[in-house]
This record gives C-alpha cells, structure tokens and sequence, in this order.
C-alpha cells in the first residue's frame, strides 16, 4: 500500500469514526484586547472542537464581545482566579479530554493534533502542554515537572477524580501544584514539542493588582514546598528556600507584599495540614518524579530538588 493510499485511508478513517468534541477553555479578565488579537486563531483549530470561555467578571465589554462572535460564555459574577473558573468547566463538560488556553496564545489551527496522538498513547497520561515557540527543545515527547495550562490538553475526567486545580491558590503555581498531584497519583504529565504555539507571558497578569501577584508568587510557592516535601526535605530543603525568600523579599518591588506572601506561611499551615493528609489518602507514588525534572530547561528552580545543585548551576551560568 503506497503511503498516500495509507493518508487517504486514514482521513476516511476519521470521517467515519464519531470523534468528541474536545472544549477548549479560554479564562479571561478584561482581556478584550486579548481576545481580539489571539481569540480568532483559536477558532480556526482543525481538531474537532468547541472554544468555551470562562468570564472572571470582566469589566471591560469582553462578554459583549464574546457573544457577538456567537462564542459560548460562561460568565462569572466576580473574579474568582483561574483556578476556580477552570473547576467550573472540568464540572459543567463530561467529556474524557478537556484543553486549555490562555488568552494570550495564537495557536497553529492543527496544534491540538499533536497533543492528542500524545495523550492517546497512554491511559496513564494525564496532561500534554503545547511548547512556546521561543523554548528551545527536542521533537519528541518528553515528562516535564509540571503543565502550563496557557497551552495544554488534559484528561478532563483524570483532572475531576483527583479534585481539580486548588482554588486556595487562586492564581500562580496552581497548575504545578495540580501536575504535583497528578504525578502522586499515578499519572504522567508531558510535552509534546511538535504542538507549537505563541504565548504573549503574563497578558491577564498585567491586569492584575503588582502587590497582589508579587504577594501570590511568595506564598503560593512556598506552601506548595511545605505541602509536599517530606519531613525530611522540610528541613533540609524547605528551611534554607524559606530563609532565602525572605532575604529575597525585601529586595524591591513590592517589598511589603513579598514579605507578607513569605511570612503567610504561619497562617497557612492548619491549610497544609489538611492539604498534606489528603494527599495521603490518594497518593500511590512517593517518587517525587515532580522534583527529578525541576530545573531542567525551560523549567526553572533547581533550588527545589537541591540548593548545592543550584547554586553549582549558577556558578557555572556567571563562568560561561
């Protein structure tokens, strides 16, 4: 059989096999002008699919706009943070994979293809994430500690059973905290290089408060560390990382919120307690697997796994 006979069975193939539709979920906070530059893009995906968008309660004409380009809205009353919009439409949709975008991303219109052949590959993969078009990087799949969902396709009935993105977290590092649990769990979390897209970083982070990002970036690492590590890396890791972030905090900006997302950590600890016991309950794989890819590139904080590593890394990146 010659390789176009080969393509031409496999088109007919999927015409003939009922394919889901797959939603893909755009959160969005008076990102009008967002939407406007990249929402298009995302329309013309060739993978059979539906474009929802999650309204935080924008302000700005976002949903008068949405609804004109007969794009479906589910519209929030305030903002909540991503986190909880995201649960909102891992809740409302029963379908098995669930993508999702940023609405900074221009999107490729067959870049939900490769992710799907990926994801397809393995029962135990949880989440594909697309590659930014400035990372460099292999063609061929890989493990990464954790899944931007700026860019990625997940197993939205995987994401349901293990409790979702953590809405304690609002914005920032709820993603790696959820990969986290994914990789306890069982589960596997990837990219898939061949998916290329452009990603605007920190498009709806501009709209946010600086104190109020500056304060979530603090805290929100750190009681993701406290939460996972073992009682053994409390000390050895997460002491010498909490002393550092809290020299670090008054090095400006927003030196006063910094400090108050490092010292939150006091607040926060009946919140670990809880969260750490859960975990117990569901975790099947003590690996760590998470740690084993920090700080490989593009992934940043060596300092995760180990501060000597890191501080070796940085001694060696000032040489060359």
């Amino acid at each position: 059989m010659s390789f176009l006979s080969i393509n031409a069975l496999i088109l007919l193939l999927r015409f003939l096999v009922v394919v889901e539709e797959i939603p893909i979920i755009v959160v969005n906070y008076n990102g009008i002008e967002l939407l406007k530059k990249y929402l298009d893009s995302v329309l013309q995906t060739q993978y059979p699919s539906k474009v929802v968008v999650v309204d935080n309660g924008s302000k700005d004409g976002s949903v008068e706009y949405l609804k004109k380009k007969g794009v479906e809205v589910i519209q929030l009353d305030k903002n909540y943070g991503p986190a909880y919009a995201r649960n909102v439409a891992i809740k409302k949709f029963k379908t098995k994979f669930m993508a999702f975008l940023d609405n900074d991303v221009m999107v490729p219109k067959d870049w939900l293809d490769s992710l799907v052949e990926v994801i397809s590959s393995d029962d135990k993969i949880a989440a594909v994430q697309s590659l930014y078009t400035e990372w460099p990087y292999g063609d061929e799949p890989r493990e990464i500690p954790w899944f931007s969902t700026a860019a990625a396709l997940t197993r939205r009935d995987v994401l349901e059973k293990v409790g979702g993105f953590d809405e304690h977290y609002f914005f920032y590092w709820e993603d790696a905290e959820l990969s986290w649990r994914l990789y306890r769990t069982g589960y596997r979390v990837l990219m898939a290089p061949k998916s290329r897209v452009y990603h605007e970083a920190h498009g709806t982070f501009k709209k946010l408060p600086s104190p109020f990002t500056s304060y979530l970036l603090m805290r929100n690492q750190l009681i993701l560390l406290l939460t996972y590590y073992s009682k053994k890396k409390i000390i050895t890791n997460f002491l010498p990382i909490f002393i550092i972030r809290l020299f670090q905090s008054f090095l400006p900006p927003n030196r006063t919120a910094k400090l108050k997302g490092v010292l939150s950590v006091f607040t926060e600890l009946d919140y670990v307690k809880l969260k750490r016991k859960e975990l117990e309950k569901i975790s099947i794989n003590w690996d760590d697997i998470f740690l084993n890819y920090v700080g490989k590139e593009p992934f940043g904080y060596p300092e995760f796994r180990s501060l000597i590593e890191a501080i070796k890394m940085k001694v060696l990146n000032k040489k060359d």
